[in-house]
């Protein structure tokens, strides 16, 4: 059994009594909260830390467009509980989903809309700690459209 799925390995019960899924309702709160400081003029630092109001002490980001069974493996769900879970069978192609945990549960899941910021790397099989979850914003302009924010940890 991987490190992520012993970390996350009560983590049925712990969704199902918290209720603290928003990967079925769009773009979810702490993306939301994550967009309105990457977007304001001159940010510099993104301090995921601060954003949260539930515990947690590791996140985890999926792949753009992760599948339900993508995300139910990643975290070790079994098909049982897979659907309560993670609600949608894809997420869409511009979103990821974030995964917060704390003590071997899972606490949140939410969809992150990548206009809010990509995370620019590899996250451990862990989790990334929440002591490291801040991030340096940096900005990649085309020249037609929007900037490509990436999110890089400090």
């Amino acid at each position: 059994m991987s490190a992520l799925k012993r970390v996350f390995s009560c983590l049925a019960s712990c969704v199902l009594l918290l209720g603290c899924s928003e990967a079925s309702n769009g773009t979810g709160s702490i993306s939301k909260r994550i967009g309105e400081i990457v977007h304001t003029p001159g940010a510099t630092e993104m301090d995921l830390r601060k954003l949260p109001t539930f515990g947690w002490a590791y996140f985890l980001a999926s792949r753009p467009g992760a599948s339900r069974e993508e995300v139910c493996k990643l975290i070790g769900a079994g098909r049982n509980v897979c659907g309560r879970i993670v609600r949608i069978e894809k997420a869409p192609d511009d979103h990821v989903y974030l995964l917060f945990g704390l003590n071997g549960q899972l606490t949140h899941i939410e969809l992150h809309a990548l206009a809010n910021g990509h995370f620019d790397m590899e996250f451990p099989a862990e989790g990334l700690p929440k002591a490291d979850a801040v991030f340096r914003i940096r900005r990649s302009s085309t020249g037609s459209g929007p900037d490509t924010i990436f999110l890089e940890p400090k």
